[in-house]
């Protein structure tokens, strides 16, 4: 069976432990650890695989299992780890460093009365008995979603109770002699895994990933944007839909081929549709001549001489009788499944396409092995073999091990509200069990159009989805199809889920290695915070980014989310640059043309230029987008994207930091030399850096040489200061060694606080001129046409306050130490809204006497209450 190791994980956290199963016949005493078998207490035999996790099994007939099962492919290569056993009053007694197991000799299977668990985390002392119930549940997701309208409730491995039991009871296991799964020989029998972890949630996903294998490593190309329809497009039409995505500027990478446009039996056999697929071959080349990879639905249906050409040949191959008239797929049989890949799956990967969509599976008629499990794995490994590429299909869950082979589709999802609000939590759910690449239909099916609200949501949840897929029945889901909105949505959203391309392909190699999902729930980044397991329908994506997909319509208004933003961090806002300080939970108004994005303090993205399609040329230049507030380090991650070349050492990884200089107010980006190489690696590069959360520099460095300022709008070499988004835009011109170390030195760029502080300060100041707005209304509907020439007080007193403003803009460095007090600012201007607001003697006695009547007509005017509480609420930013 092919297996995808993983060489990362630390010594003190992983290990087959054995003990030679004599050290009980000494009787009572303790022993320790060794080289050897496992222990063995009666039927039942227990495996310490690490400090954490330790194999537990009974055996009516002491017949135990060393072979690996579909599911725990990894049981043997562990190293060391140290326990100690003892036997006390009939109970066999095993210690590792972490937790004690305790089981009753010669008293049967594992049960209530029979086994014992106890471990002590930080959070106190713990123990667990079979029976148990797991009420702190975090979540998973089941085999198939289709008709999500409510949250999912399926549990998966991660518990606030920081324990897991894996049951591996009765999954099929290996046969090294005939190179073939087979079922086990005892029925009855237990074969569990026991994990603690306390809420060190990382550390069990990592072990669990381990036991059964990685994520794989996934083509760079599938985290781009697909689309597809039932509608029963023809080739002609998919190819208009293809050169609308390009005259548009519209990035794509994946198309979707349903059964309607491609096979002459929708619900079985390989055969194509003639008409509606005339040259397939042809159809692939010319889609890869335009940057777009095809995958192909397939249903599974038995096969029959009228739907599949290769019948006869599966007939003959199978030893059928000639008066056969259909053959059920049985993967499960090793002649057929190399027939059903080498057959059925294979002409049309020969023939350009990237990969398949199991919509179902074929049948497995063998007792312990999953079907959906087994097909995802036969066409998965055989796609590899045949294309000499990466894998990847994607289909519905099936039991543990799925995770290993391509993409979960979560079925047919309705295009309602309701399913947007559930599919969020529940994609974060799946990060939960190593199933990362969630593949949900954006927009749903059934519905044949959507609200454009609704569309454009989806597409902003989908944007910062592991897989992005659009795909109705016969439904309308193209952008252009939503009028401008949704033109403007796909532009915004998808665009920039291909600029974080860089940073989304470094997550997947995180993934891989480590079992952390890119989809991440907060508890993963923050467990010891509360909030973090209350809002469920907010998810890190990756470490660096907060997102909180809107999933409530907002009625023709902007929405209103509840976003929590987790303490010991400050928060950028990705879209407007305000910065919010964390430990707490905010209403957040969103507008249609954005959602609630936030960047960590103390973040690098690496950003890639806009491109139709993820391949469409190499990314150069690379940006980097900083984000102040703390010292910061990314690891950029590249390989060729699509080969197999990354399990022989062809990638590579890149250091990138941010630091604070020894003077306040400088800093330094700094580009290591990147580690490894792989086939296309550029020799060199050229880079682009933004400065966000800083003030302007008073000088940009490159390498130690001075770089001119320029303006903004001035693309060439030098660095410009955005004043109105408070950015610092670095471009050094020329390109850079990717094996010598670059850096970027900015000198008296104020600091992080200074930075804060002005914010606030420019926001007070722009709802001061929207307030002075109404006033200056105000002041002229009392006057009704009179002739003044000095401002009411309302507005001196206001104007007084803008100026102060106006100074501190100007100056702002060092604000941060000595913040102005804006509270004041607002009463000062609140007490002269409420206080004689329109009183405007002069200083100098008015001389002309129609305004010496308008200023005694006005002069003690007031605003309604009505009016205050508008002036308060814009002037306190409600």
């Amino acid at each position: 069976m092919t297996t995808h190791m993983l060489s990362f994980i630390a010594a003190a956290f992983a290990a087959v432990v054995v003990l030679q199963s004599d050290a009980l016949a000494a009787g009572g005493g303790a022993a320790s650890a060794s080289k050897g078998s496992p222990i063995i207490g009666g039927n039942a035999r227990f495996t310490v695989l690490s400090p954490t996790l330790v194999r537990m099994e009974y055996s009516p007939a002491t017949q135990f299992l060393d072979a690996p099962s579909v599911a725990a492919i990894n049981r043997d290569q562990w190293p060391h780890a140290s326990f100690t056993t003892n036997e006390r009053d009939g109970w066999l007694e095993i210690q590792t460093q972490r937790m004690a197991v305790r089981y009753k000799i010669g008293s049967g299977p594992f049960g209530v009365d029979t086994l014992r668990v106890t471990w002590r985390d930080r959070t106190g002392d713990h123990n667990w008995k079979p029976g148990d119930a797991d009420d702190r549940n975090l979540g998973g997701v089941p085999g198939d979603m289709g008709g999500l309208t409510t949250p999912v409730t399926t549990p998966g491995p991660l518990t606030r109770n920081g324990y897991y039991i894996l049951d591996d009871s009765h999954s099929a296991v290996w046969d090294a002699e005939t190179q073939w799964v087979k079922p086990r020989v005892e029925k009855n029998g237990q074969d569990w895994y026991f994990f603690v972890y306390g809420r060190d949630y990382a550390h069990m996903l990592s072990e669990l990933t381990r036991l059964i294998g990685s994520i794989p490593m996934i083509p760079r190309y599938v985290l781009g944007a697909w689309f597809g329809s039932r509608a029963g497009y023809s080739d002609e039409q998919w190819r208009m839909i293809v050169e609308r995505f390009r005259e548009e500027s519209l990035p794509l990478d994946v198309v979707v081929l349903d059964s309607d446009s491609t096979t002459k039996i929708i619900w079985a056999g390989y055969d194509w549709d003639a008409e509606q697929m005339p040259d397939p071959a042809g159809f692939f080349k010319w889609m890869k001549q335009r940057g777009v990879k095809v995958t192909v639905n397939e249903h599974y249906g038995p096969l029959t001489r009228e739907n599949d050409s290769h019948f006869e040949a599966i007939r003959k191959a199978m030893g059928l009788p000639p008066e056969t008239q259909e053959i059920p797929h049985d993967i499960a049989n090793k002649t057929y499944a190399e027939l059903f890949v080498n057959l059925l799956h294979k002409p049309a990967l020969d023939m350009g396409m990237a990969f398949w969509w199991q919509d179902g599976c074929a049948g497995a008629n063998m007792e312990g092995l999953d079907p959906m499990m087994w097909t995802r794995r036969i066409e998965y490994e055989g796609s590899e073999r045949i294309t000499g590429k990466r894998g990847f299909v994607f289909c519905r869950l099936g039991t543990w091990g799925s995770h290993r082979y391509g993409a979960f589709f979560t079925g047919d999802l309705p295009g309602e509200w309701a399913t947007l609000d559930a599919i969020v939590p529940a994609t974060r759910q799946g990060g939960n069990m190593l199933v990362t690449y969630m593949n949900n239909l954006c927009g749903g099916v059934f519905n044949v159009d959507l609200p454009p609200e609704l569309y454009c949501r989806w597409v902003q949840f989908g944007s910062f989805s592991p897989i992005l897929w659009f795909h109705g029945l016969w439904g309308l889901r193209l952008p252009w199809e939503y009028g401008a909105e949704g033109m403007a949505a796909y532009r915004t959203f998808v665009g920039l889920r291909y600029a974080l391309l860089p940073y989304t392909y470094t997550y997947a190699r995180i993934a891989h290695e480590t079992g952390m999902p890119l989809a991440r729930g907060m508890y993963l980044e923050f467990p010891d915070q509360e909030p973090a397991y209350d809002h469920n329908r907010q998810y890190m994506f990756g470490r660096e980014l907060l997102v909180a997909p809107i999933t409530q319509p907002g009625g023709g208004k902007p929405a209103v989310k509840d976003v929590y933003l987790p303490a010991g961090d400050d928060w950028f806002d990705f879209f407007t640059g305000d910065i919010h300080r964390g430990g707490q939970s905010m209403s957040y108004t969103c507008p249609l043309e954005r959602m609630p994005l936030f960047v960590r303090a103390g973040s690098i993205l690496p950003m890639a230029p806009a491109m139709d399609h993820s391949d469409q040329r190499p990314v150069e230049p690379l940006t980097l987008d900083v984000y102040a507030g703390k010292a910061a380090k990314f690891r950029l991650y590249e390989d060729d994207g699509i080969s197999l070349d990354y399990r022989k050492g062809a990638y590579a990884w890149t250091p990138i930091s941010f630091q604070p200089g020894r003077a306040e107010g400088d800093y330094t980006v700094t580009v290591g030399p990147t580690a490894g190489t792989f086939k296309g690696q550029r020799k060199t590069r050229r880079y682009i850096v933004r400065l966000h959360g800083l003030l302007k520099p008073e000088a940009v460095m490159v390498n130690g040489k001075a770089l001119r300022e320029r303006d903004a709008g001035d693309c060439g070499a030098g660095w410009s200061w955005d004043s109105g988004v408070l950015v610092t835009t670095i471009r050094p011109g020329g390109v850079f060694p990717v094996g010598r170390e670059f850096t970027v030195t900015v000198q008296n760029a104020g600091t992080f606080e200074d930075a804060c502080t002005l914010r606030q300060v420019l926001s007070l100041r722009e709802r001061i001129r929207r307030a002075k707005r109404d006033m200056k209304l105000k002041d002229a509907q009392v006057l009704e046409g009179g002739d003044i020439r000095k401002p009411p007080r309302v507005i001196r007193e206001t104007e007084a306050v803008e100026r102060q403003l106006d100074q501190l803009v100007r100056s702002p460095k060092g604000i941060g130490k000595h913040p102005p007090d804006l509270r004041a600012m607002m009463e000062r201007v609140m007490t002269a809204v409420v206080d004689q607001p329109f009183e405007s003697q002069r200083m100098i006695p008015e001389a002309d006497p129609a305004a010496r009547a308008a200023t005694e007509k006005i002069a003690h005017a007031s605003f309604t209450p009505e009016e205050i509480e508008r002036i308060k609420a814009i002037l306190e930013g409600r």
